[in-house]
């Protein structure tokens, strides 16, 4: 049974769309949206963007990570924020050896859930930005770090 810690940033994950973009360079970008965790009002979305710099691994999956997972995982703390970092990871424990011989990275397993997809992670360290959807082509990214380092202002054309 997979033990789920939520990762609290203030929203919850709740999109259709879930985008992940990988570079060997840059590491993991996921992108979804999301509503504010303790507001009613839901009309108004917030693009988040999850940057993990340093990745083992990465598996994308095509199904719904609750109804697939069903009696398979326990969520500690808040329910459904749709970030989640693994306790106690026996898929960690068994590919430590193999991604961080050395324990360096400080390596996490860890679980970003969409509506019809998910995302499982071995990486360490990771970024949150949070922009408002509606004015994302306008504004760019304002950045809110959280477990790692802050991201720098990036303006769209």
């Amino acid at each position: 049974m997979l033990k789920l810690k939520p990762i609290s940033f203030g929203y919850k994950i709740s999109t259709t769309d879930l985008k992940l973009v990988y570079t060997e360079s840059d590491g993991v970008n996921i992108e979804v949206e999301a509503i504010p965790k303790d507001r009613i009002d839901i009309e108004k979305y917030y693009r988040i963007i999850i940057l993990f710099s340093t990745v083992a691994e990465v598996r994308c999956f095509t199904l719904n990570f609750y109804e697939s997972n069903h009696n398979g995982f326990c969520i500690s703390g808040e329910a459904f924020l749709g970030f989640y970092e693994v306790i106690d990871s026996k898929k960690l424990q068994e590919d430590i050896n193999k991604y961080d011989p050395k324990r360096r990275f400080n390596l996490k397993h860890y679980i970003v859930a969409g509506y019809d997809s998910y995302v499982e992670l071995i990486a360490s360290t990771y970024s949150i930005n949070v922009t408002n959807a509606a004015d994302y082509k306008k504004c760019g990214l304002s950045p809110l770090s959280v477990g790692g380092a802050s991201i720098a202002r990036r303006k769209e054309n």
